[in-house]
């Protein structure tokens, strides 16, 4: 089984974090070309740290979206569990394609607050040393919370993954031709959900930086 080190972007929420100038926030085909591995993993507990700031939430891959390995366990560094400090999560919008999980918008610029129990939706990258990092980024959609296989958000990264692994010069035409076919499926609320992202995502629309 692959490891999984720490996160790759480690800001700890007691500190208001800013972004470099020229930060942009990645968008869903840029976070599913970005990883290595995606997988559903369930929060299963936490590691303690030194200091209330200091521990680590812990999930269990159960799903593999993207890669070939599924990790054993994936360790998110500085985040608790609600019940830590009497903090709820706050549940990610089943419906919603590109705003992030509103945890995410406040002290660290990630989310950091997780629930016992939760599915979350988590990007990897390979470190090239035998194990991966958590891909964490400001403002992203890096650690949204599911249903399940069949929710709305894995079935929008599933298409940008395929999308993803095509050469760049044919992703737009890709776009293109699945907003068609899944335009067709006016009986399927999911369907015309992705394709209306899809039609943003070819926009070039980005979330603003927040900075």
């Amino acid at each position: 089984m692959a490891v999984v080190s720490a996160c790759s972007l480690n800001i700890s929420p007691v500190y208001a974090c800013s972004v470099v100038r020229g930060y942009k926030v990645p968008t869903n085909l840029e976070l599913a070309k970005t990883a290595d591995v995606i997988v559903i993993a369930k929060v299963v507990g936490k590691k303690v740290g030194e200091n209330q700031f200091d521990g680590s939430v812990i999930a269990r891959p159960y799903a593999l979206l993207k890669g070939s390995a599924l990790p054993k366990e994936i360790e998110i560094p500085g985040a608790w569990l609600e019940t830590d400090l009497d903090q709820r999560a706050k549940r990610s919008d089943p419906r919603e394609l590109r705003e992030p999980n509103p945890d995410a918008m406040i002290g660290g610029c990630v989310r950091y607050i997780f629930a016992k129990g939760m599915k979350l939706v988590l990007f990897l990258k390979d470190t090239n040393q035998g194990s991966f990092e958590l891909y964490r980024s400001p403002f992203s959609r890096d650690a949204e919370d599911v249903s399940g296989e069949n929710s709305l958000w894995v079935k929008a990264i599933k298409e940008y993954i395929v999308i993803g692994e095509l050469p760049k010069r044919e992703q737009k035409k890709r776009i293109r031709a699945r907003i068609k076919e899944l335009e067709l499926q006016t009986d399927d609320p999911d369907a015309l959900a992705v394709a209306g992202d899809m039609a943003i995502e070819l926009s070039g629309k980005r979330l603003p930086p927040y900075d």
